[in-house]
């Protein structure tokens, strides 16, 4: 499963890799970060592959979580 973290805080990429690091370890799970709403976009705009779940936070600088 393919998910995508946005969130403007940068530490938080660390947070999830370290909970998670069995399921990374694993490949159950694949995380790819972006650290705005405007990185995020251009990331599903470019990918070709499919993104099952997106986790973002509502309040970032510039495009909330809510505009994305």
């Amino acid at each position: 499963m393919k998910v995508l973290v946005v969130d403007d805080e940068r530490d938080i990429q660390a947070l999830f890799e370290q909970r998670f690091r069995k399921e990374i370890r694993e490949k159950l799970v694949e995380f790819v970060f972006a650290f705005s709403g405007a990185e995020a976009l251009n990331y599903l705009n470019r990918i070709n592959h499919e993104v099952v779940l997106i986790l973002s936070d509502i309040n970032m600088p510039g495009m909330s979580g809510l505009e994305l």
